[in-house]
């Protein structure tokens, strides 16, 4: 039976917000994975701790870090829900458009780190705002954004989220409906596992829909919660399962993002790694026996 390989996880650093950035990465490190979905977000890099003028310095010292420790950036998510005031669909055009600034800068940032894809935002509209003139604005803004990345030669993967975190983007088919109005060759589909568990979608839904997928967010949950693998309820073997039997060789984010790990992040980050490490549908390389 085919397998998944270790080597294709790896974790994204948004549990380690309250902690340095070299904590994070001698963490990340330390557990045996290879790849960091890098959080863009303070205090470890984002466009408000972050001098214009000193852009270029810090990302070239953060992928030297990266370097140093024998870590891959798989993944560029860049904060840009609720939290921070970036929204490309945002009916203030001074924030809309100093928005796709940010994330044009993103890119950029991207290509130098290395990183295989940015991760997009589609926005997110006011509940009581007119939901229909938000998807034109975010759609105008993406395709700006994604004509960006084609000229830097930049991949993009795009995922569906939970309604509190836009909602304009919390199925299946509205992430279809994005990604098709834009229309670019470099935008292509990431499933969250627990946004899908969340909205009652399998990953064989996503297959069904788009037909591939290019990257993949695993976490637990009940079914929400973005747990380590374990320490909720979903179904996350028949997930792998589906994976497998769709011949997934791409890559997988471990997003542990929930604040009951916010204390102590390098634990969970080993206990998910050990998850996977026992988990009989993924085949250790030579490299983590090694390491173990």
């Amino acid at each position: 039976m085919r397998k998944l390989s270790f080597d294709q996880f790896g974790v994204m650093s948004v549990g380690y917000q309250q902690y340095s950035l070299e904590y994070t990465l001698d963490s990340i490190a330390e557990s045996g994975l290879k790849y960091v979905d890098f959080w863009g977000g303070a205090p470890h890099y984002c466009a408000f701790d972050t001098p214009p003028e000193k852009r270029q310095e810090k990302v070239l010292a953060i992928r030297k870090m990266l370097d140093d420790r024998g870590l891959k950036m798989s993944v560029f998510t860049a904060e840009q829900i609720c939290l921070y005031p970036i929204n490309v669909a945002s009916d203030n055009e001074y924030v809309r458009k100093n928005s796709i600034r940010i994330v044009k800068e993103y890119i950029e940032d991207t290509k130098a780190f290395g990183a295989k894809y940015f991760f997009p935002q589609m926005g997110y509209c006011m509940f009581d705002g007119d939901r229909d003139s938000a998807y034109g604005r975010s759609v105008e803004a993406l395709k700006e954004i994604a004509a960006y990345a084609e000229k830097l030669g930049v991949k993009m993967v795009m995922e569906q989220l939970q309604m509190y975190e836009s909602n304009l983007c919390y199925d299946r088919q509205t992430l279809k409906y994005l990604i098709d109005e834009v229309d670019s060759p470099c935008l292509t589909a990431c499933v969250d596992c627990v946004a899908a568990a969340s909205a009652g979608e399998s990953i064989e839904d996503y297959y069904d829909t788009f037909g591939r997928i290019d990257h993949v967010h695993l976490a637990d949950g009940n079914p929400a919660g973005h747990m380590v693998p374990g320490d909720g309820s979903n179904p996350l073997e028949h997930y792998l399962e589906t994976l497998i039997g769709h011949g997934f060789d791409g890559s997988i984010t471990l997003e542990i993002n929930n604040q009951i790990y916010f204390d102590d992040p390098d634990t969970a980050t080993k206990r998910a790694a050990e998850w996977l490490r026992k988990c009989p549908l993924i085949e250790s390389t030579p490299a983590d026996a090694a390491h173990r």
